[in-house]
């Protein structure tokens, strides 16, 4: 009897530790303070010159299909409310709350108003660019125009997560990603705003212009 029940009690006492290891707590996959999620709202500030600005809604755009011209901004939603703040959804369909992860394919919606997309319109006329950049109410206005590979520099630790305070590189998707790097070019001529915003063939085509601060957006 003695080692019958030694021997269950040696059974219940295994089963419980491989249920420990089989099923962790749902708590174990969340993300950690700091880590970027989808859903989240961000604030964008350029490195050049160590601060270019973040990125910024402002007035009304003449290209066609678009809503609103993009420049920097030398303080965050200072124009207007919420102009300098971005929602990250996913474009491949990633649940909201799951991590962004460098090389993830996203969407940014400015949340001045009622939502509008960053996206490319068309060739840039300044020197060393390649398309403009301005927001659409579509997540598409053309093919890839809206879609943004985001690229970490580093982080910590060296797991793939993008964090607050990391440095990015976006990438828009038109023509088979090669809609250039995000990027600062120019004294925008935009009542308010910092420094003109279009695409670029290099991920810094002058010292930082095409590298992002991600910072929280409250």
């Amino acid at each position: 009897m003695k080692q019958r029940l030694a021997a269950c009690a040696a059974t219940a006492a295994f089963a419980a530790a491989a249920a420990s290891f089989a099923a962790p707590s749902t708590a174990a996959g969340a993300a950690a303070v700091g880590e970027l999620t989808y859903g989240s709202d961000i604030l964008l500030q350029n490195q050049y010159g160590g601060d270019g600005g973040y990125l910024d809604t402002n007035g009304h755009s003449s290209q066609p299909g678009a809503t609103y011209e993009v420049s920097t901004n030398q303080t965050p939603n200072s124009r207007g409310p919420a102009t300098s703040v971005w929602k990250v959804a996913s474009a491949t369909g990633k649940a909201n709350g799951t991590r962004v992860t460098s090389g993830d394919v996203i969407y940014l919606i400015n949340q001045y108003g009622s939502g509008t997309y960053l996206d490319t319109n068309g060739h840039a006329t300044r020197q060393g660019a390649k398309y403009e950049v301005s927001t659409t109410v579509t997540k598409d206005r053309g093919p890839g125009t809206g879609k943004w590979h985001i690229f970490g520099r580093t982080s910590s630790p060296t797991d793939g997560t993008i964090r607050t305070d990391d440095i990015v590189h976006l990438l828009n998707d038109y023509g088979s990603a090669n809609g250039g790097f995000l990027d600062t070019n120019g004294h925008s001529s935009q009542q308010g705003a910092k420094y003109d915003v279009s695409t670029s063939h290099y991920t810094d085509r002058g010292t930082g212009t095409g590298s992002w601060k991600v910072l929280p957006a409250n």
